[in-house]
């Protein structure tokens, strides 16, 4: 150590000792904050991105995570200029209720500092519900069905239509969400075969008979969850539309639990992650928010956290040489264009098409009674 070293540290020591308020950047700390998903930053993987930056940048992160319910909570935080990173799916970045785009509520994405971007399926990257102007603003994580799912230990074969859950011999032995109202009705639509163009089309929808078959629906279901599937939701059942974030437990329960491919196609969500305008002054801030959507996209994270934390689709296509045959086969991951072929991606909604589900749905409810 040469002199001037030294020297800095000596006065460093008495700076400290004089003060006793010193602190040095290591110390001092960070913090971001984050509204997600439950299952979408576990502990151990937290710990471990928090030791990276501090290795990195020499930075403590404070990393806030705090889980939510419903989308809304994304718009109300970012009002409240209280959250830093969030993790919208792919039909609310261009939602007109929230317009986060547009009002400048969420930043562009610097991809530089993303290099797992390269990763992501091709038809995931720079899709237009991510992009506005060829400006990328929000990173997909994940993807997924609202999928017709079967338990097989009582079901020799996949159901191989959504009209399965209407069948009497299947009345009380199924579930469904219960506040993701839009998405019952896109599988009611499909099961009476006004195809997947017609799931948002009101037009299509005022017909009495879909209301009649959305209550019949309700009303023959075992039970409905709440948020997401789990699995003391799903065990007593034989099918169930879920997302399938149940079925990494309920194969620990001895439940061995498969998605179907109904004849009439599947409805799918995208989840990602966006920074906020909160950090628009805050360079080195955004950086390392950046940093996480960069982890979150790392092989270990989408092979430990996506497929096997919470049995959902990876958006990282190189990791299928790491997977199970049984892995690869699920996600389909020998298919690169199976999603873009096979999935009925959930439309954004305009504000006279939500009204018109909410009533719909609602009156279906009362109907079930």
């Amino acid at each position: 150590m040469d002199f001037d070293s030294v020297k800095t540290k000596f006065y460093s020591i008495l700076y400290c000792c004089a003060t006793c308020v010193f602190i040095s950047p290591a110390q001092a700390g960070i913090t971001l904050n984050m509204l997600t998903w439950e299952g979408y930053a576990p502990d151990a993987q937290v710990t471990e991105f928090k030791a990276y930056i501090a290795e990195k940048y020499n930075q403590d992160l404070n990393f806030n995570i705090t889980y939510i319910s419903s989308a809304d909570e994304y718009f109300n935080g970012i009002r409240r200029q209280a959250v830093d990173i969030i993790a919208p799916s792919h039909n609310i970045i261009k939602d007109e209720r929230y317009k986060l785009i547009s009002q400048g509520l969420i930043l562009p994405i610097n991809l530089d500092n993303i290099p797992n971007y390269s990763k992501i399926l091709p038809s995931l990257q720079k899709a237009d519900y991510t992009t506005e102007n060829g400006v990328v603003y929000s990173v997909p994580m994940v993807h997924g069905p609202y999928g017709l799912a079967y338990n097989t230990a009582t079901e020799a074969s996949a159901p191989e239509s959504w009209s399965a859950l209407w069948d009497p011999s299947y009345k009380g032995r199924y579930t469904l969400s219960s506040d993701y109202s839009e998405v019952n009705i896109y599988i009611t639509a499909l099961a009476l075969g006004l195809g997947a163009e017609n799931i948002a089309n009101p037009q299509k929808l005022s017909d009495p008979f879909v209301e009649n078959k959305l209550a019949e629906l309700i009303a023959n279901a075992n039970n409905m969850w709440k948020g997401v599937d789990t699995a003391d939701d799903l065990e007593k059942n034989t099918l169930a539309a879920a997302w399938g974030f149940s079925f990494p437990e309920l194969a620990k329960r001895g439940q061995v639990w498969k998605m179907a491919n109904p004849k009439e196609g599947t409805t799918g969500w995208v989840d990602g992650h966006a920074i906020t305008k909160t950090l628009a002054d805050k360079p080195q801030l955004k950086k390392i928010a950046e940093e996480w959507i960069n982890f979150t996209l790392s092989d270990q994270f989408q092979i430990d956290v996506i497929v096997r934390g919470i049995g959902s689709a990876p958006v990282n296509a190189s990791i299928k040489n790491q997977l199970t045959p049984e892995e690869v086969s699920q996600f389909h991951l020998n298919d690169p264009d199976y999603f873009k072929n096979n999935r009925i991606l959930w439309p954004t909604l305009t504000t006279r098409q939500r009204n018109f589900f909410k009533a719909l749905w609602d009156r279906a409810l009362k109907a079930s009674k």
